[in-house]
């Protein structure tokens, strides 16, 4: 997501949050700036990445590749009896 142009947003945070960015950025020794950036594109990257699972999963029960409830028990208690 590095881009040469840029965007100013607004937001409005709790006082709280703002405080944990600003000792993470001393922390850090990045600016508040960069925090918020890196964890803006975190959540994004997460959030797709799980977003792109629930699609695979779901081209696996379009594919009739799907365990039934009965044998998913049976596995769990043998993960307990071992």
């Amino acid at each position: 997501m590095n881009s040469l142009t840029t965007q100013t947003i607004n937001v409005q945070i709790s006082v709280e949050l703002a405080a944990a960015v600003e000792h993470l950025a001393i922390e850090l020794g990045f600016s508040k700036n960069w925090v918020i950036n890196e964890a803006l594109t975190r959540f994004l990257a997460e959030r797709e990445r799980r977003h792109q699972n629930i699609q695979i999963g779901l081209a696996g029960v379009d594919a009739s590749q799907v365990v039934s409830h009965s044998d998913m028990v049976d596995f769990a208690n043998r993960l307990k009896d071992a």
